[in-house]
């Protein structure tokens, strides 16, 4: 008897349009070739709120991501609305950590109107959908890629993340089929 795959499961942080969510959920699955669960949504923990920095501390949030994981193996991917950082980055999009298995996305400066643009909803799904891609190819200890049309490429701005594709390249192909 084969082993199951562990799951991904998606865990909405805060006040994050569900119906995304759902989406994520939908189309991350195939591409890993994994079942996909999505979780209640969770409360941002407070202590992860910095005031001098008005952002949130993306480690913490990990730490209480992990402890939703009913499996070792499992790979947790939380997606939030807020400004989250590490100590010495001004800000960050995304973030995984192998160790524990967990990775984080934030829509915060996804958001067009970050940017004083109108709103585009597809473009903020594109945009979550390559950054939740990209950060769970590091759960899978996949580095990132130099292909800038690859999903897996890491993104310095916004432009990146638009002109990238929504698809691994060839080598991340093969590196994944690996690492399943």
């Amino acid at each position: 008897m084969a082993l199951l795959k562990p799951k991904i499961v998606v865990v909405p942080l805060g006040e994050v349009d569900f119906m995304m969510i759902n989406r994520l959920a939908t189309n991350i699955g195939p591409i890993y070739g994994r079942s996909v669960d999505i979780l209640k949504g969770m409360k941002i923990p407070e202590e992860a709120y910095n005031v001098i920095r008005n952002q949130h501390y993306a480690t913490i949030i990990l730490n209480k991501l992990e402890r939703t994981k009913t499996s070792p193996r499992e790979l947790v991917l939380g997606a939030c609305e807020e400004d989250i950082y590490l100590p010495d980055e001004p800000y960050i999009i995304g973030y995984s950590d192998t160790s524990s298995g967990t990775a984080i996305v934030s829509l915060y400066r996804i958001r067009q109107e970050f940017y004083g643009l109108p709103e585009d909803e597809m473009k903020i799904y594109s945009r979550l959908f390559k950054q939740s891609i990209h950060q769970l190819a590091h759960l899978m200890d996949m580095t990132s890629c130099r292909n800038p049309r690859c999903v897996n490429y890491y993104s310095q701005d916004m432009m990146d993340i638009d002109n990238k594709g929504e698809r691994f390249c060839d080598i991340c192909k093969r590196q994944l089929v690996e690492k399943k």
